[in-house]
């Protein structure tokens, strides 16, 4: 049973050891870079991205507060309420 085991064990180790070192061609560096070049980009992007959310922001609070503004002027002025007038009572049959 350990035998089993021991080879099961090293078997994997001796796979994981062969994927690894088929993994270091030499395109190795190429990749790398480009995948650096890469991920600048997207972080320049993200920049670009979060400084127009930003300004999003803050466009979209200045479109509320106009909104009130307007909403405000629209409403007429508040009058006091009048009672409305006591309704007769329905004769009883």
């Amino acid at each position: 049973m350990m035998t089993a085991l021991r080879r099961a064990l090293a078997g994997s180790l001796l796979a994981l050891l062969v994927v690894t070192v088929a993994g270091c061609g030499p395109d190795m560096k190429a990749e790398t870079d480009a995948l650096k070049k890469q991920v600048a980009d997207v972080q320049k992007q993200n920049g670009d991205l979060k400084g127009q959310v930003e300004m999003l922001a803050k466009e979209n609070d200045s479109l509320k507060k106009q909104v009130a503004e307007l909403q405000a002027k629209l409403k007429p002025p508040a009058k006091p309420a009048a009672k409305p007038a006591a309704k007769p009572a329905a004769p009883k049959k």
